[in-house]
């Protein structure tokens, strides 16, 4: 998470940053999660207000990570989803070169989230967030479009073996 300039000038202005126990430098691992990094967290969301992606990555449609559903239901924020759209294709991965011109990054505030703390489990509270952001299978309008091309592409490598 500390790998370049966005990364370390968050840090400086008092980021907590977390590693990701799925993917590290492009590979796919399965670590396990920092606890003093959730104290971290814990301790942010006791002294003010922590931003978080719950999907630990810039691609649309990433599943949601099941910890943050886990910490809103256990610190009981107030959550205020937002939806994030053209960062990906205006920008480079770290976010200062601009790759597309014409492309206008909009960010939408959505009413507060309504919990049910006591009786909500984690996966309904995730769902919930990432429903709010857009970010389920309702909302990609290239999902079937996608499938189909996979569907092609497998078939196309099946008939020339």
């Amino acid at each position: 998470m500390n790998k370049g300039i966005l990364p370390k000038i968050f840090k400086i202005a008092g980021a907590v940053t977390v590693k990701r126990t799925w993917r590290a430098e492009g590979k796919n691992v399965n670590r396990m999660v920092d606890m003093s990094e959730v104290d971290n967290i814990m301790k942010a969301l006791d002294n003010g207000w922590v931003a978080t992606f719950p999907q630990g990555t810039t691609s649309a449609f990433a599943q949601g990570r099941r910890g943050t559903a886990k910490l809103v239901k256990n610190q009981r924020p107030i959550v205020i989803p937002i939806k994030i759209n053209g960062f990906r294709r205006a920008f480079d991965k770290k976010g200062l070169r601009v790759k597309v011109t014409g492309v206008k990054p909009t960010m939408e505030f959505k009413a507060p989230l309504d919990i049910d703390y006591d009786n909500e489990k984690a996966p309904e509270i995730l769902l919930k967030i990432m429903t709010a952001i857009e970010q389920t299978e309702d909302f990609n309008l290239l999902h079937s479009y996608d499938e189909e091309l996979k569907a092609k592409k497998l078939e196309q490598k099946d008939s020339n073996n």
